[in-house]
Protein backbone atom coordinates (compact mmCIF):
# COMPACT_ATOMS: atom_id res chain seq x y z
CA UNK A 1 0.00 0.00 0.00
CA UNK A 2 3.08 2.00 -0.22
CA UNK A 3 3.19 5.42 -2.81
CA UNK A 4 5.68 7.21 -3.93
CA UNK A 5 5.20 10.74 -2.02
CA UNK A 6 3.76 13.42 -5.10
CA UNK A 7 4.74 16.89 -4.14
CA UNK A 8 2.92 20.29 -6.10
CA UNK A 9 4.16 23.93 -5.75
CA UNK A 10 2.86 27.06 -6.32
CA UNK A 11 3.17 30.40 -5.63
CA UNK A 12 0.54 29.72 -2.51
CA UNK A 13 0.80 26.36 -1.10
CA UNK A 14 2.77 23.31 -0.92
CA UNK A 15 0.51 20.43 -1.58
CA UNK A 16 1.70 16.92 -0.52
CA UNK A 17 0.10 13.28 -1.03
CA UNK A 18 0.75 10.97 1.74
CA UNK A 19 2.76 8.12 0.68
CA UNK A 20 0.34 5.52 2.65
CA UNK A 21 -2.94 5.44 2.07
CA UNK A 22 -5.78 2.57 2.79
CA UNK A 23 -8.79 1.99 1.04
CA UNK A 24 -11.34 -1.23 0.28
CA UNK A 25 -13.38 0.47 -1.86
CA UNK A 26 -11.55 2.58 -4.53
CA UNK A 27 -8.42 0.39 -5.83
CA UNK A 28 -6.61 1.74 -8.94
CA UNK A 29 -2.76 1.45 -10.56
CA UNK A 30 -0.47 -0.92 -9.54
CA UNK A 31 -2.56 -1.88 -6.53
CA UNK A 32 -5.63 -3.42 -9.04
CA UNK A 33 -3.28 -5.99 -10.24
CA UNK A 34 -2.47 -7.64 -6.85
CA UNK A 35 -6.65 -6.89 -5.88
CA UNK A 36 -9.80 -7.29 -7.70
CA UNK A 37 -11.63 -4.16 -7.84
CA UNK A 38 -15.02 -5.27 -7.30
CA UNK A 39 -16.55 -1.75 -7.75
CA UNK A 40 -15.65 1.78 -8.75
CA UNK A 41 -17.05 4.14 -6.46
CA UNK A 42 -19.32 6.76 -8.09
CA UNK A 43 -17.83 10.22 -7.08
CA UNK A 44 -19.26 13.80 -9.03
CA UNK A 45 -16.90 15.91 -7.88
CA UNK A 46 -17.97 19.10 -9.74
CA UNK A 47 -21.56 18.62 -8.99
CA UNK A 48 -20.35 18.06 -5.36
CA UNK A 49 -18.57 21.75 -5.47
CA UNK A 50 -21.55 23.18 -7.40
CA UNK A 51 -22.77 23.96 -3.68
CA UNK A 52 -19.77 24.27 -1.78
CA UNK A 53 -20.92 27.16 0.55
CA UNK A 54 -23.95 25.16 1.80
CA UNK A 55 -21.47 21.95 1.95
CA UNK A 56 -19.08 24.17 4.27
CA UNK A 57 -21.98 25.18 6.23
CA UNK A 58 -22.90 22.03 6.83
CA UNK A 59 -19.77 21.02 7.73
CA UNK A 60 -19.82 23.27 10.31
CA UNK A 61 -23.09 22.63 11.89
CA UNK A 62 -21.61 18.76 12.58
CA UNK A 63 -18.60 20.39 14.23
CA UNK A 64 -16.13 18.16 11.89
CA UNK A 65 -12.65 18.61 10.68
CA UNK A 66 -12.99 17.87 7.25
CA UNK A 67 -11.00 20.28 5.09
CA UNK A 68 -12.81 20.96 2.02
CA UNK A 69 -9.95 23.12 0.86
CA UNK A 70 -8.06 20.58 1.25
CA UNK A 71 -9.83 18.53 -1.10
CA UNK A 72 -10.10 21.14 -3.98
CA UNK A 73 -6.13 21.04 -3.45
CA UNK A 74 -5.82 17.51 -3.97
CA UNK A 75 -8.39 17.51 -6.80
CA UNK A 76 -6.75 20.21 -8.63
CA UNK A 77 -3.26 18.22 -8.12
CA UNK A 78 -4.79 15.10 -9.67
CA UNK A 79 -6.55 17.03 -12.56
CA UNK A 80 -3.36 19.00 -13.45
CA UNK A 81 -1.44 14.97 -13.85
CA UNK A 82 -4.24 13.87 -15.90
CA UNK A 83 -4.47 16.81 -18.45
CA UNK A 84 -0.68 16.40 -18.81
CA UNK A 85 -1.14 12.89 -19.39
CA UNK A 86 -3.78 13.37 -22.25
CA UNK A 87 -1.60 16.00 -23.97
CA UNK A 88 1.16 13.78 -23.96
CA UNK A 89 -0.76 11.31 -25.10
CA UNK A 90 -2.15 13.65 -27.78
CA UNK A 91 0.93 14.74 -28.91
CA UNK A 92 1.86 11.30 -29.20
CA UNK A 93 -0.37 10.53 -31.70
CA UNK A 94 0.07 13.37 -33.44
CA UNK A 95 3.54 12.71 -34.43
CA UNK A 96 2.97 8.90 -34.56
CA UNK A 97 0.58 10.18 -37.32
CA UNK A 98 3.30 12.06 -39.21
CA UNK A 99 5.77 9.39 -38.70
CA UNK A 100 3.41 7.75 -40.70
CA UNK A 101 2.85 9.66 -43.51
CA UNK A 102 7.04 9.92 -43.67
CA UNK A 103 7.49 5.87 -43.87
CA UNK A 104 4.28 6.01 -46.53
CA UNK A 105 6.53 8.82 -49.03
CA UNK A 106 9.46 6.00 -48.38
CA UNK A 107 11.26 9.20 -46.74
CA UNK A 108 14.21 8.13 -44.61
CA UNK A 109 17.28 10.01 -42.64
CA UNK A 110 17.53 12.80 -40.10
CA UNK A 111 13.61 13.64 -39.80
CA UNK A 112 12.53 9.82 -39.57
CA UNK A 113 15.04 9.79 -36.80
CA UNK A 114 14.02 13.00 -35.32
CA UNK A 115 10.02 11.62 -35.11
CA UNK A 116 11.12 8.61 -33.31
CA UNK A 117 13.48 10.05 -31.19
CA UNK A 118 10.56 12.73 -29.73
CA UNK A 119 8.30 9.69 -29.46
CA UNK A 120 10.13 7.49 -27.64
CA UNK A 121 11.01 10.46 -25.34
CA UNK A 122 6.86 11.29 -25.08
CA UNK A 123 6.55 7.45 -24.18
CA UNK A 124 9.11 7.71 -21.28
CA UNK A 125 7.50 10.76 -19.94
CA UNK A 126 3.66 9.20 -19.93
CA UNK A 127 5.24 6.06 -18.13
CA UNK A 128 7.01 8.17 -15.80
CA UNK A 129 3.63 9.89 -14.88
CA UNK A 130 1.70 6.62 -14.38
CA UNK A 131 2.98 6.36 -10.68
CA UNK A 132 2.44 9.77 -9.11
CA UNK A 133 -0.89 9.81 -11.49
CA UNK A 134 -2.26 6.51 -9.81
CA UNK A 135 -0.99 8.19 -6.47
CA UNK A 136 -2.88 11.93 -7.19
CA UNK A 137 -5.93 9.92 -8.04
CA UNK A 138 -6.27 7.61 -5.12
CA UNK A 139 -5.66 10.77 -2.48
CA UNK A 140 -8.26 12.64 -4.71
CA UNK A 141 -10.65 9.89 -4.54
CA UNK A 142 -10.28 8.75 -0.61
CA UNK A 143 -10.50 12.88 0.31
CA UNK A 144 -13.70 12.96 -1.76
CA UNK A 145 -15.52 9.52 -0.16
CA UNK A 146 -14.63 11.02 2.97
CA UNK A 147 -16.81 14.01 2.65
CA UNK A 148 -19.81 14.10 4.88
CA UNK A 149 -23.43 13.24 4.02
CA UNK A 150 -25.15 16.40 3.14
CA UNK A 151 -27.84 17.38 6.26
CA UNK A 152 -31.35 17.31 5.53
CA UNK A 153 -33.56 20.35 6.28
CA UNK A 154 -35.30 18.72 9.76
CA UNK A 155 -31.50 17.89 11.15
CA UNK A 156 -31.76 20.74 14.24
CA UNK A 157 -28.44 22.33 14.09
CA UNK A 158 -27.72 21.99 17.82
CA UNK A 159 -29.61 20.59 20.32
CA UNK A 160 -32.04 17.70 19.46
CA UNK A 161 -35.42 18.19 19.01
CA UNK A 162 -38.71 16.21 20.60
CA UNK A 163 -41.16 15.78 17.95
CA UNK A 164 -43.14 12.99 20.38
CA UNK A 165 -43.66 11.52 23.87
CA UNK A 166 -45.78 8.70 25.04
CA UNK A 167 -46.83 9.41 28.96
CA UNK A 168 -43.80 10.48 31.51
CA UNK A 169 -40.57 9.60 32.76
CA UNK A 170 -41.18 6.76 35.79
CA UNK A 171 -39.98 8.37 39.38
CA UNK A 172 -38.22 5.48 40.61
CA UNK A 173 -34.58 5.41 41.43
CA UNK A 174 -34.61 1.73 40.35
CA UNK A 175 -31.23 -0.27 38.32
CA UNK A 176 -31.85 -2.84 36.11
CA UNK A 177 -28.78 -4.61 37.40
CA UNK A 178 -30.43 -4.87 40.96
CA UNK A 179 -33.83 -5.84 39.89
CA UNK A 180 -32.26 -8.40 37.32
CA UNK A 181 -30.01 -10.12 40.07
CA UNK A 182 -33.54 -10.29 42.28
CA UNK A 183 -35.03 -12.03 39.76
CA UNK A 184 -32.27 -13.86 38.40
CA UNK A 185 -33.15 -12.35 35.18
CA UNK A 186 -29.61 -12.57 33.37
CA UNK A 187 -26.12 -13.32 33.80
CA UNK A 188 -22.92 -11.63 32.98
CA UNK A 189 -20.23 -13.64 31.11
CA UNK A 190 -17.58 -13.76 33.40
CA UNK A 191 -14.44 -11.71 32.94
CA UNK A 192 -16.04 -9.27 30.54
CA UNK A 193 -18.81 -6.79 31.03
CA UNK A 194 -20.13 -7.15 27.24
CA UNK A 195 -21.57 -10.08 26.97
CA UNK A 196 -25.17 -11.34 29.10
CA UNK A 197 -26.95 -14.74 29.19
CA UNK A 198 -31.15 -13.64 29.48
CA UNK A 199 -32.56 -16.31 31.52
CA UNK A 200 -36.41 -16.81 32.39
CA UNK A 201 -38.94 -13.81 31.88
CA UNK A 202 -36.14 -12.04 30.26
CA UNK A 203 -35.36 -14.71 27.85
CA UNK A 204 -39.22 -15.11 26.96
CA UNK A 205 -39.31 -11.25 27.17
CA UNK A 206 -36.60 -10.97 23.84
CA UNK A 207 -38.57 -14.00 22.08
CA UNK A 208 -42.02 -12.43 22.48
CA UNK A 209 -40.46 -8.79 21.41
CA UNK A 210 -39.43 -10.33 18.58
CA UNK A 211 -42.54 -11.88 17.18
CA UNK A 212 -44.41 -8.85 18.20
CA UNK A 213 -42.30 -6.67 15.79
CA UNK A 214 -41.95 -9.43 12.94
CA UNK A 215 -45.49 -9.94 12.96
CA UNK A 216 -46.59 -6.18 12.92
CA UNK A 217 -43.98 -5.66 10.61
CA UNK A 218 -45.11 -8.50 7.92
CA UNK A 219 -48.40 -7.27 8.15
CA UNK A 220 -47.27 -3.83 7.00
CA UNK A 221 -46.25 -5.74 3.45
CA UNK A 222 -42.31 -5.53 4.90
CA UNK A 223 -40.25 -8.54 3.64
CA UNK A 224 -38.03 -10.39 6.30
CA UNK A 225 -34.61 -10.92 5.22
CA UNK A 226 -32.10 -13.37 6.38
CA UNK A 227 -28.64 -12.04 6.24
CA UNK A 228 -25.06 -12.53 6.97
CA UNK A 229 -23.31 -12.09 10.26
CA UNK A 230 -19.81 -11.39 7.84
CA UNK A 231 -19.02 -8.30 5.59
CA UNK A 232 -16.10 -7.49 3.53
CA UNK A 233 -13.91 -4.31 4.04
CA UNK A 234 -15.07 -2.58 0.88
CA UNK A 235 -19.08 -2.88 2.33
CA UNK A 236 -17.76 -1.67 5.78
CA UNK A 237 -15.91 1.55 4.31
CA UNK A 238 -18.67 1.53 1.30
CA UNK A 239 -21.58 2.68 4.50
CA UNK A 240 -18.67 5.35 5.30
CA UNK A 241 -17.34 3.72 8.74
CA UNK A 242 -13.56 3.27 8.78
CA UNK A 243 -12.92 -0.40 7.89
CA UNK A 244 -9.58 -0.41 9.93
CA UNK A 245 -10.65 1.14 13.15
CA UNK A 246 -11.29 -1.70 15.83
CA UNK A 247 -13.63 0.64 17.77
CA UNK A 248 -15.76 0.75 14.96
CA UNK A 249 -16.31 -2.93 13.54
CA UNK A 250 -15.11 -6.45 15.07
CA UNK A 251 -12.29 -7.31 12.63
CA UNK A 252 -10.85 -10.70 11.93
CA UNK A 253 -7.31 -10.87 12.43
CA UNK A 254 -4.98 -13.39 10.66
CA UNK A 255 -3.50 -15.71 13.28
CA UNK A 256 -0.37 -16.43 10.93
CA UNK A 257 2.15 -14.69 10.48
CA UNK A 258 2.26 -13.90 7.46
CA UNK A 259 1.49 -10.61 5.73
CA UNK A 260 -1.98 -9.80 5.16
CA UNK A 261 -4.43 -7.15 3.36
CA UNK A 262 -5.94 -4.74 5.52
CA UNK A 263 -8.63 -4.08 2.61
CA UNK A 264 -9.74 -7.43 2.80
CA UNK A 265 -10.37 -8.65 5.56
CA UNK A 266 -13.69 -9.51 7.49
CA UNK A 267 -16.07 -8.08 9.75
CA UNK A 268 -18.53 -9.31 12.34
CA UNK A 269 -21.50 -6.81 12.13
CA UNK A 270 -24.63 -9.46 12.58
CA UNK A 271 -27.37 -9.96 10.46
CA UNK A 272 -29.54 -7.32 12.67
CA UNK A 273 -26.78 -4.31 10.94
CA UNK A 274 -27.24 -2.44 7.70
CA UNK A 275 -23.55 -3.96 6.72
CA UNK A 276 -25.55 -6.98 6.16
CA UNK A 277 -28.54 -5.62 4.31
CA UNK A 278 -25.82 -3.67 2.01
CA UNK A 279 -23.47 -6.39 1.56
CA UNK A 280 -27.09 -7.68 -0.79
CA UNK A 281 -27.41 -5.10 -2.49
CA UNK A 282 -23.34 -3.92 -3.18
CA UNK A 283 -23.20 -3.60 -7.41
CA UNK A 284 -27.11 -4.51 -7.49
CA UNK A 285 -29.17 -3.44 -10.20
CA UNK A 286 -32.94 -3.59 -9.88
CA UNK A 287 -35.82 -2.28 -11.73
CA UNK A 288 -37.49 1.12 -11.09
CA UNK A 289 -40.69 -0.54 -10.90
CA UNK A 290 -40.52 -2.09 -7.35
CA UNK A 291 -39.49 0.35 -5.88
CA UNK A 292 -40.21 1.64 -2.63
CA UNK A 293 -39.08 -1.55 -1.02
CA UNK A 294 -38.99 -2.29 2.76
CA UNK A 295 -36.95 -5.12 3.92
CA UNK A 296 -36.46 -6.11 8.15
CA UNK A 297 -34.19 -8.34 9.77
CA UNK A 298 -34.47 -10.38 13.14
CA UNK A 299 -30.88 -10.85 14.41
CA UNK A 300 -27.46 -9.90 16.52
CA UNK A 301 -25.75 -6.79 16.60
CA UNK A 302 -21.77 -7.02 17.32
CA UNK A 303 -21.03 -3.31 17.95
CA UNK A 304 -17.33 -3.03 19.94
CA UNK A 305 -18.12 -1.48 22.98
CA UNK A 306 -15.98 0.84 25.41
CA UNK A 307 -14.73 -1.11 28.68
CA UNK A 308 -17.08 0.08 31.44
CA UNK A 309 -16.63 -1.21 35.68
CA UNK A 310 -20.47 -1.81 36.46
CA UNK A 311 -22.10 -4.16 33.86
CA UNK A 312 -24.67 -2.99 32.51
CA UNK A 313 -27.40 -3.72 29.63
CA UNK A 314 -26.81 -1.14 28.06
CA UNK A 315 -23.39 -1.66 27.07
CA UNK A 316 -22.99 -4.71 25.44
CA UNK A 317 -21.57 -6.07 22.45
CA UNK A 318 -23.68 -8.45 21.36
CA UNK A 319 -27.27 -7.19 21.00
CA UNK A 320 -30.78 -8.61 19.71
CA UNK A 321 -32.20 -6.24 17.32
CA UNK A 322 -34.92 -5.55 14.68
CA UNK A 323 -33.12 -3.74 11.61
CA UNK A 324 -35.51 -2.55 8.95
CA UNK A 325 -34.09 -1.32 5.63
CA UNK A 326 -36.27 1.29 2.91
CA UNK A 327 -35.39 1.60 -0.54
CA UNK A 328 -36.69 4.95 -2.38
CA UNK A 329 -36.79 6.45 -5.70
CA UNK A 330 -35.86 10.02 -4.74
CA UNK A 331 -35.75 12.04 -1.85
CA UNK A 332 -39.60 12.94 -1.47
CA UNK A 333 -40.38 9.17 -1.76
CA UNK A 334 -38.05 8.78 1.38
CA UNK A 335 -39.46 11.31 3.60
CA UNK A 336 -43.04 9.34 2.61
CA UNK A 337 -41.53 6.37 3.85
CA UNK A 338 -40.37 7.83 7.04
CA UNK A 339 -43.59 9.42 7.87
CA UNK A 340 -45.01 5.68 7.11
CA UNK A 341 -42.42 4.09 10.06
CA UNK A 342 -42.56 6.81 12.24
CA UNK A 343 -46.46 5.87 12.54
CA UNK A 344 -45.55 2.40 12.57
CA UNK A 345 -43.45 2.75 15.31
CA UNK A 346 -45.92 5.10 17.27
CA UNK A 347 -48.20 2.28 16.93
CA UNK A 348 -45.93 -0.48 17.99
CA UNK A 349 -44.47 1.48 21.18
CA UNK A 350 -47.73 2.87 22.51
CA UNK A 351 -49.54 -0.59 22.29
CA UNK A 352 -46.85 -1.24 25.24
CA UNK A 353 -47.45 1.77 26.80
CA UNK A 354 -44.16 2.80 28.14
CA UNK A 355 -43.14 5.70 28.59
CA UNK A 356 -40.93 6.81 25.20
CA UNK A 357 -40.18 9.96 23.18
CA UNK A 358 -39.17 10.71 19.48
CA UNK A 359 -36.30 12.85 18.63
CA UNK A 360 -34.85 14.54 15.48
CA UNK A 361 -30.84 14.13 16.49
CA UNK A 362 -28.61 17.30 16.37
CA UNK A 363 -25.88 17.75 13.59
CA UNK A 364 -23.12 17.30 15.52
CA UNK A 365 -24.29 14.07 17.27
CA UNK A 366 -25.09 12.30 13.92
CA UNK A 367 -22.55 10.16 11.43
CA UNK A 368 -21.05 11.35 8.75
CA UNK A 369 -23.27 9.02 6.39
CA UNK A 370 -26.39 10.00 8.31
CA UNK A 371 -28.82 12.85 6.67
CA UNK A 372 -31.43 12.65 9.67
CA UNK A 373 -31.66 10.74 12.54
CA UNK A 374 -34.50 9.86 14.35
CA UNK A 375 -33.72 8.34 17.69
CA UNK A 376 -36.05 6.11 19.84
CA UNK A 377 -35.40 6.73 23.81
CA UNK A 378 -36.18 5.41 26.88
CA UNK A 379 -35.43 6.95 30.31
CA UNK A 380 -32.83 5.11 32.49
CA UNK A 381 -33.81 5.77 36.18
CA UNK A 382 -30.71 4.57 37.04
CA UNK A 383 -28.84 6.63 35.02
CA UNK A 384 -30.62 9.24 35.04
CA UNK A 385 -30.82 10.15 31.58
CA UNK A 386 -32.59 8.95 28.23
CA UNK A 387 -31.03 5.87 26.40
CA UNK A 388 -31.55 5.45 22.85
CA UNK A 389 -33.17 2.06 22.20
CA UNK A 390 -34.10 2.59 18.68
CA UNK A 391 -33.21 4.91 15.89
CA UNK A 392 -34.11 5.60 11.89
CA UNK A 393 -31.47 6.90 9.94
CA UNK A 394 -32.00 9.03 6.38
CA UNK A 395 -29.35 8.00 4.20
CA UNK A 396 -30.15 9.32 0.85
CA UNK A 397 -28.07 8.59 -2.03
CA UNK A 398 -24.45 8.48 0.06
CA UNK A 399 -24.41 4.67 -0.11
CA UNK A 400 -25.75 3.87 -3.12
CA UNK A 401 -23.23 5.68 -4.88
CA UNK A 402 -20.49 4.35 -3.27
CA UNK A 403 -21.84 0.93 -3.65
CA UNK A 404 -23.34 1.21 -6.96
CA UNK A 405 -26.17 0.32 -6.23
CA UNK A 406 -28.88 1.25 -8.70
CA UNK A 407 -32.22 1.25 -10.25
CA UNK A 408 -33.43 1.52 -13.18
CA UNK A 409 -35.74 4.23 -15.50
CA UNK A 410 -36.36 4.31 -18.56
CA UNK A 411 -33.22 2.44 -19.41
CA UNK A 412 -31.64 5.12 -17.35
CA UNK A 413 -29.16 3.89 -14.17
CA UNK A 414 -30.07 5.97 -10.89
CA UNK A 415 -28.86 5.65 -7.72
CA UNK A 416 -31.89 5.47 -5.15
CA UNK A 417 -32.63 6.59 -1.40
CA UNK A 418 -32.29 4.64 1.73
CA UNK A 419 -33.36 4.26 4.86
CA UNK A 420 -32.41 2.06 7.67
CA UNK A 421 -32.69 2.14 11.34
CA UNK A 422 -32.84 -0.10 14.13
CA UNK A 423 -36.13 0.16 15.30
CA UNK A 424 -35.59 -1.91 18.92
CA UNK A 425 -32.38 -2.64 20.39
CA UNK A 426 -33.62 -5.68 22.68
CA UNK A 427 -31.13 -5.57 25.78
CA UNK A 428 -30.81 -1.56 25.90
CA UNK A 429 -35.21 -1.58 25.99
CA UNK A 430 -35.37 -4.23 28.43
CA UNK A 431 -33.12 -2.82 31.40
CA UNK A 432 -35.31 0.43 30.48
CA UNK A 433 -38.83 -1.58 31.34
CA UNK A 434 -36.89 -3.36 33.93
CA UNK A 435 -36.45 0.30 35.51
CA UNK A 436 -40.20 1.30 35.03
CA UNK A 437 -42.45 2.58 37.85
CA UNK A 438 -44.44 -0.72 37.66
CA UNK A 439 -43.40 -4.36 38.90
CA UNK A 440 -41.79 -6.26 36.00
CA UNK A 441 -43.99 -8.63 33.87
CA UNK A 442 -44.06 -9.83 30.59
CA UNK A 443 -46.57 -7.54 28.35
CA UNK A 444 -49.65 -9.26 27.24
CA UNK A 445 -48.58 -9.13 23.22
CA UNK A 446 -44.85 -10.91 24.71
CA UNK A 447 -46.63 -14.07 26.47
CA UNK A 448 -46.64 -17.36 25.02
CA UNK A 449 -49.86 -17.68 23.92
CA UNK A 450 -49.57 -14.70 21.36
CA UNK A 451 -46.52 -16.22 19.49
CA UNK A 452 -46.78 -17.59 16.04
CA UNK A 453 -49.00 -21.06 16.03
CA UNK A 454 -45.92 -22.13 14.06
CA UNK A 455 -43.12 -21.81 17.00
CA UNK A 456 -45.26 -22.88 19.77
Amino acid sequence: MLHKTLIKFNSKNVFKILPVRFSALFINGSKATENFAFIVPHVDFPNLMKNKDMLQTMIIKRKSNYDLHKLENLWEVYNDLRNLKLQQEKSKSKLSKELSELLKLKNEGNEVEKFKIQINLIKENIKNLKSPLWSAEEAAMVEALNVPNLLHKLTPDQENNVIFQHKSPPSTTKNHNVVGKQKNLFKYVQNTHTLVYLLGDAALFELGSKFYFSDFLKRSKYIQFSNPDFVKSLVVEGCGVDHTDPTSTFILHHNDDTAFNKDKRLHLTGAGSLYSFLAYHTKNVIYGKVLPLKYFSLGRQYTPTGKEENHSLFNLSQSSAVQIFGVARDNNELDELLEEILCMVKTLFNELDYHYRLSYVAADKIHVWESLRVSIEMYSTSLKKYIEIGHLSLIGDFMSKRLLFTYTDNKEAKFPHILSGTILNIPKFLGCVLEQDEEFSIPDVFRVENWPKKVI
